[in-house]
């Protein structure tokens, strides 16, 4: 199975709802070397966890076959809820441990189709080789929206 490297960063930080950006990279080995995606979006009136969600589904709906997916990002919210508390979620029709209905549901339910079909694994708070490209990225992005 191909395994696929997500890289994602938005500039979306804290629970109130503002406007930010999000880019990520989509990269893969092929037979003619390394080949990367990339995309920035603008996102309006959106908390921290709400961009994540969104950067990480515009990401995910661009791959095309089954695959092995590493999710690098700094959310440890959106990686927490993923490997912990998705499944307790679906059981329980999409209502968290007090019965209420879950921060952001319909976002999850899309994330939780589209990521059915592929393995993956989130990398938290690492540093890697876009880092550096996926942050003054969007922060330009978000600058210009912002003018």
């Amino acid at each position: 199975m191909d395994e696929v490297n997500v890289y994602i960063y938005t500039t979306v930080k804290g629970p109130k709802k503002k406007h930010g950006a999000y880019t990520y990279i989509l990269e893969t080995d092929t037979a003619k070397g390394t080949a990367t995606r990339s995309e920035t979006k603008v996102v309006e009136e959106v908390t921290a966890h709400r961009a994540e969600l969104i950067a990480l589904a515009a990401a995910v709906k661009r791959i095309n076959r089954r695959c092995v997916l590493n999710v690098y990002m700094d959310s440890v919210y959106v990686a927490s809820c993923m490997e912990k508390w998705m499944d307790k979620w679906k059981s329980n029709d999409w209502k968290n441990a007090k019965g209420k209905p879950v921060s952001h549901m319909e976002e999850w339910q899309e994330l939780d189709h589209l990521l059915d079909k592929h393995n993956y694994r989130f990398v938290i708070g690492c540093e890697h080789s876009y880092y550096e490209w996926l942050k003054s990225e969007t922060e330009r992005a978000e600058k210009e929206c912002i003018q």
